[in-house]
């Protein structure tokens, strides 16, 4: 071997050993950074669920909470209640599955306005559409009861909102479906009609295509949505406490309000029954990780392009109109009523002989806390949208495409949010912000609001992005990379363009869940921060339900443009 040989040799070896340092040191700080965000919390809650003193008390080691939590019948009973509703995530699967199927691989009449009508859906807020319910559904005085009653000569009402199925019925038409059919619908846009084609160039149907076909490529993120959608369905709070607790219907998140509400409050046992959620999440991401590593991850956008094709069929116009009618009814009767009781003298009572008023909408509008929570709100969604989208798109490429070392520790620290209900994540970083030297200046700020949101989306966010890379194959990328060009012009130019779709669907989601949510910032939200979501529980919690009715068609108003903005962005990437 010449010199010149072995000099070019122990070059190569210097280059290739700088960048295994550089990886590590990269992976390292990554892993550092995620472990930062998402550790520290479920820490906080594991370590607090063993101190038994009083509140402000010196730390003092004990095992008294975890024996009330686990002697508490009510603690029991919660547990039993959030199973039986836990099993509306794998009926909205089902629905929402086919569903998507239908609206994006056949020519259904009306199939946009469905589509908007589902985003639209999920972007209502919970509390105000929950009251419109109410006055459809209450047992005494429902407008459906009633007629149903007085049409059918019935004596009792046909259905009670304060029920087991009440419950359901409520969480599957205003946020199971919906976010089931946003999650699955860009997954199933991406995956090229050809594969479908060639089952029927071979005389398969389209039954046995759906399910020879469609339904293993679509695994990865049937499974996402699975396991999101469970873990979603055991810390909903707001409409479990207005509707179950009034009818004795307890779930994890509610008994966990109900321990924190409490005077003195039983801190310890609320956080251990927390740990004994995020034990369930430990599984939940362990069987995760485990079928990503056997099943591997399948490419179905290529270089080759994406082609989609709506086929047209018989049963199209009566698909069409059994959607419609049941997005009318889920959607937009209880959003109709909704509107109506914020023009109610008196929310609700709409038989008086004049019940209309607009004073409730002039007295919001009058008042100086309306203009600041818009620009709170609005801001708020904007940057924690864009700034999420760009940072779980970052951690996602680095999971699916890298080769650092850290990458499926990342995958599992990704899922640690959800092991802590909003309120817990919330009075964590309360803490956090007023005990920590320098911290204390941000509380007012924005900054808290936004920290504490993106924490609470990074496991959505990154599971649905993740999915729609892995579905991309890495021939793209590659081909741009012997052109010349760097990690940032790939990542930009290409990776994110192809990813589109469910970005899109992301900031949706992420957006959604800004303007709606109430148990994650409602500590943390100093007065001049308040949001229209906490406006709006304020008058609620206030009596001054007119009012909330006012905000809450506001909120919708707002989602309804940025969905029909989003949904437009995002059917540019369909092939007409």
């Amino acid at each position: 071997m010449t010199d010149g040989t072995l000099s070019a040799s122990k070059s190569m070896g210097i280059v290739r050993s700088r960048a295994m340092g550089l990886d590590w040191i990269y992976g390292f700080a990554l892993l550092l950074l995620v472990a930062f965000i998402t550790l520290a919390p479920v820490l906080y809650v594991v370590i607090e669920s063993f101190d038994v003193a009083r509140l402000g008390a010196p730390y003092q080691f004990g095992l008294d909470g975890w024996r009330d939590m686990i002697a508490s019948q009510r603690t029991l009973n919660a547990a039993f209640y959030s199973l039986i509703l836990s099993l509306r995530v794998p009926l909205a699967i089902v629905i929402a599955l086919v569903m998507s199927w239908l609206l994006i691989r056949f020519d259904i009449p009306g199939r946009r306005f469905i589509e908007l009508s589902l985003m639209f859906g999920f972007f209502l807020p919970s509390v105000p559409m929950m009251m419109g319910w109410i006055l459809l559904l209450d047992k005494n005085y429902g407008l459906l009861n009633v007629v149903a009653q007085k049409l059918l000569f019935l004596e009792e009402p046909i259905f009670s909102i304060y029920s087991i199925p009440g419950i359901m019925w409520v969480h599957l038409s205003l946020t199971t479906i919906p976010i089931m059919v946003i999650m699955l619908a860009p997954a199933l846009r991406q995956i090229d009609a050809a594969y479908e084609e060639a089952g029927e160039m071979s005389g398969a149907s389209a039954l046995t295509i759906f399910f020879r076909v469609t339904l293993p490529l679509l695994s990865p993120a049937i499974l996402t949505a699975f396991i999101a959608g469970l873990i979603r369905s055991l810390e909903t709070f707001e409409v479990e406490q207005l509707l179950g607790v009034p009818a004795g219907i307890y779930v994890y998140a509610t008994r966990i309000f109900e321990m924190i509400s409490r005077e003195p409050p039983l801190f310890s046992q609320a956080l251990a029954l927390s740990t004994v959620f995020l034990a369930m999440l430990f599984m939940l991401a362990g069987y995760y990780q485990i079928y990503l590593r056997q099943s591997g991850h399948r490419a179905t956008l290529t270089g080759k392009g994406l082609r989609l094709q709506l086929r047209k069929r018989a049963f199209a116009p009566l698909i069409s109109l059994v959607l419609i009618l049941y997005v009318l009814f889920s959607i937009f009767l209880p959003l109709l009523v909704l509107i109506s009781g914020s023009l109610n003298k008196l929310f609700g009572f709409f038989f008086l002989e004049d019940p209309w008023t607009f004073q409730h909408w002039l007295g919001v509008f009058g008042d100086d806390r309306f203009v600041r929570s818009v620009i709170n709100s609005v801001s708020l969604g904007l940057t924690v949208g864009l700034l999420g989208c760009l940072l779980f798109a970052l951690l996602s490429w680095v999971i699916v495409r890298s080769r650092l070392w850290s990458r499926d520790i990342l995958s599992f620290l990704v899922w640690l949010p959800w092991a802590i209900p909003g309120l817990i994540l919330g009075l964590t970083l309360l803490s956090l912000v007023l005990n920590v030297p320098g911290l204390s200046k941000l509380y007012g700020t924005l900054f808290p609001l936004i920290l504490a949101l993106i924490i609470k989306e990074l496991p959505i966010g990154v599971q649905m992005i993740r999915t729609s890379i892995a579905q991309t194959s890495m021939e793209l990328e590659e081909a741009a990379k012997m052109s010349g060009a760097g990690f940032w012009q790939i990542f930009r130019r290409i990776t994110l363009p192809l990813i589109a779709p469910t970005l899109i669907s992301v900031f949706l989601l992420i957006f959604a869940s800004t303007i709606r949510d109430i148990s994650t910032v409602v500590l943390i939200a100093a007065p001049g921060t308040r949001t229209l979501s906490l406006l709006m529980f304020d008058f609620a919690s206030s009596g001054r339900f007119e009012s909330a009715a006012v905000v809450g068609v506001i909120i919708a108003f707002i989602s309804l443009c940025v969905a029909a903005i989003a949904f437009r962005l995002g059917h540019r990437q369909d092939v007409r």
